[in-house]
């Protein structure tokens, strides 16, 4: 027969059928989408440890469980956002059609949906991503990411008469630095003049956007570009 302690030590394991490692991770999750929450809505720098225990609904102990400062609570929200646009672009890569004209579209449709079907998401992966020295550091490492699945698709079409890897890499950071300057503007509630534009518009802008820099290219024929001293 178990003792008290043996019994008392048996509760604290399992409490209503989960393990303690199960809590801890449901624990993170509500603090994560507390700080998704805060940062997508009045920015990274607005974000403190009380206030998103507030929002999660836990105490400061359990933030400091999870994480040893809003720095850490912020950058993971940024992995989260930028992970998910990550894979929502090659899931839609799967399903793309062959042409390039329409596989850019079917790409561009799939990320504006990602992006409106939450509005947080923009937010954070084109705006608060600057907010802070350390969520920039982290924001510059997550860029391959996003940009990867724009750089397979470029590296099997001879876009630009000459398949070159410096031009690929080129023109996936270029069409990255325009997404990050277009859909903000765009998703502004009111007072610029994009964010007026209907979505099928917008969408074949941007699609239009990606197409000229997906056939920029550099590459000389013959070392025609040379060092200056």
């Amino acid at each position: 027969m178990a003792t008290r302690s043996e019994q008392t030590s048996g509760a604290q394991r399992r409490w209503r059928g989960r393990e303690p490692a199960d809590r801890v991770a449901a624990r993170r999750a509500q603090l994560v989408e507390a700080g998704l929450e805060l940062m997508g809505t009045t920015g990274a720098r607005t974000v403190s440890m009380r206030g998103v225990c507030r929002q999660a609904g836990l105490t400061e102990r359990y933030f400091y469980e999870s994480f040893g400062q809003v720095d850490e609570l912020l950058g993971e929200v940024l992995d989260l956002v930028v992970l998910q646009a990550r894979d929502t672009l090659l899931a839609a890569m799967h399903t793309a059609p062959e042409e390039l004209g329409p596989l850019i579209r079917h790409g561009v449709r799939a990320f504006t949906d990602f992006v409106l079907a939450d509005r947080r998401r923009g937010r954070v992966m084109f705006t608060e991503s600057q907010a802070s020295p350390a969520l920039a550091s982290r924001g510059a490492e997550l860029i391959t990411e996003f940009t990867g699945p724009i750089a397979a698709v470029l590296r099997t079409r001879d876009l630009t008469g000459t398949p070159d890897g410096t031009d690929v890499e080129l023109n996936a950071l270029a069409i990255f630095g325009a997404l990050a300057f277009l859909y903000p503007r765009w998703l502004r509630p009111s007072g610029a003049e994009t964010s007026q534009l209907p979505e099928e518009r917008f969408v074949e802008h941007v699609a239009q956007v990606i197409e000229q820099l997906a056939g920029a290219g550099s590459r000389p024929a013959s070392g025609i570009f040379h060092d200056h001293q």
